[in-house]
């Protein structure tokens, strides 16, 4: 509603303008007729918005319309060149065209229902708006074929009258255009055909038909405009939409890729450490009976954790787990890769999940070997101001100090390094999700040291904690 009042104090201000320019029009026919001209330039700047509309978001009944638009104003374009009185354009002439114009509407409207195809709008409305100015300048070179008499002005208005109602019809019933289109169009060309009569007839010499025939053309160039205009702003808002979708529909696709590069990078590391046990336990014949069972043992939870890290959904609840069970298949897998991994058992059990706290061990010990081969990793626990902490350290290089800040960044991996910036981000977010911490060892001078901020479970409490977790 705000907009057809600002399309409305538009018109009348254009229109207010041309009268006072010019003094010809200041007679109740001449403004009559400047009023229905006016919706030549009103159709130009309508098909300009209908066609940035389709460019961001294309309908087809849109595109029809700036088709539409485009002809009207070009088949009107002589119009400003030799208006009526100056150039000899007789009111036959003229009145037969809009006849003509009505019919081409209704064939585009027609088509568009019958064809939902795509189609580029200002070389169809160009094309028939030159076809509608070629048969105007025919009815000029031929003299005898429109004669300026009373009967034929008369059957003239009347078809114009039928053939505004058929297109307003058409109209109506057009669903390539929401109603909130149609509705104004439809009387839009029921104005305009009334207006369109009216002069025809040269009634607009009366003051009061002259009254009717501009309230019927500007309301025409209102309706017109502002149908436009809200066609180009809901055009403007689906794009903005679709926008919006297709970014979520993106961030959708990264999470899932994430979660995909997530998983593989740990199946990828479990599944290094079955190969390299099953082909020691086939080829090795020096592995003693006890060693070939602790590989036996490992091979078993190894293969069952990778089963719940492919097929099992995510978890939400927090377990008990015993930094021994957790740790001792994941350093058989790693000394069988040629990993020298020092732990000493702790007897500990601490609030966590042991797949993922496995799969976090499993990280930090693989860094270690890309980033300090050779080196011993030394895995062992600590109390902190009554916190257990538990750290996994290496002889290495260490991480150099403009690096410290970004290492558990997703995809970023020191200048030279193989990795992808997986491994430590992943561990990092599995962690968080848990709210357990883990951090670089600023402290420590020697290698590269990553601590995990556990909750323990004291011994007295287990069955008290165990009891209220389940609950």
């Amino acid at each position: 509603m705000k907009s057809t009042c600002l399309v409305g104090l538009l018109v009348l201000a254009a229109y207010a303008s041309i009268l006072v320019t010019q003094p010809d029009g200041r007679t109740w026919s001449q403004a009559a007729a400047i009023s229905i001209q006016l919706l030549l330039p009103t159709a130009l700047a309508c098909a300009v918005f209908l066609c940035i509309a389709c460019r961001l978001y294309h309908r087809a009944g849109v595109a029809w319309f700036a088709a539409a638009m485009t002809m009207i104003g070009v088949q009107g374009f002589p119009m400003f060149v030799a208006p009526t009185g100056s150039a000899g354009l007789s009111e036959p002439v003229m009145l037969w065209c809009a006849v003509g114009l009505g019919f081409a509407l209704i064939v585009l409207v027609r088509v568009a229902e019958a064809r939902h195809v795509e189609i580029a709008p200002v070389p169809l409305g160009v094309g028939f708006g030159v076809a509608l100015i070629l048969f105007r300048g025919l009815g000029e070179l031929l003299p005898g074929t429109f004669v300026p008499s009373t009967r034929a002005v008369e059957y003239g208005s009347l078809v114009l009258l039928v053939v505004g109602a058929a297109l307003a019809a058409a109209v109506w019933r057009q669903s390539g255009l929401p109603a909130s289109a149609r509705k104004p169009l439809a009387a839009a060309v029921v104005l305009w055909s009334v207006s369109g009569s009216l002069r025809a007839l040269e009634l607009t010499g009366n003051a009061g038909w002259s009254v009717v025939a501009i309230g019927c053309a500007l309301a025409t160039c209102v309706l017109v405009m502002s149908t436009a205009l809200d066609l180009l702003w809901q055009a403007v808002r689906d794009d903005h939409d679709a926008v919006v979708e297709l970014q979520q529909q993106l961030r959708a696709l990264r999470a899932s890729a994430r979660e995909g590069v997530e998983q593989l990078h740990e199946v990828k590391g479990t599944i290094a450490g079955i190969a390299s046990a099953t082909d020691l336990i086939r080829h090795e014949d020096r592995l003693t009976r006890q060693h070939r069972e602790h590989l036996a043992e490992m091979l078993a939870q190894e293969t069952a954790r990778l089963q719940r890290l492919v097929h099992a959904g995510p978890k939400h609840s927090t377990q008990l787990a015993d930094l021994d069970e957790v740790l001792q298949p994941l350093l058989t897998a790693r000394n069988v890769q040629g990993q020298q991994v020092v732990w000493a058992s702790s007897d500990a059990q601490v609030v966590a999940d042991a797949d993922e706290l496995t799969e976090v061990l499993n990280i930090l010990l693989h860094n270690a070997a890309e980033h300090a081969p050779g080196s011993p990793v030394h895995v062992f626990t600590r109390v902190r101001d009554d916190e257990l902490q538990l750290v996994v350290a290496d002889e290495g290089p260490g991480v150099p100090q403009e690096l410290r800040d970004r290492i558990f960044e997703w995809g970023y991996s020191r200048p030279g390094s193989a990795g992808q910036g997986v491994g430590l981000a992943m561990a990092h977010e599995v962690l968080a999700r848990r709210g357990i911490a883990l951090e670089l060892d600023l402290e420590r001078e020697v290698g590269a040291a990553f601590v995990i901020r556990l909750q323990p479970v004291e011994q007295q409490d287990r069955a008290r904690e165990v009891a209220l977790l389940a609950h």
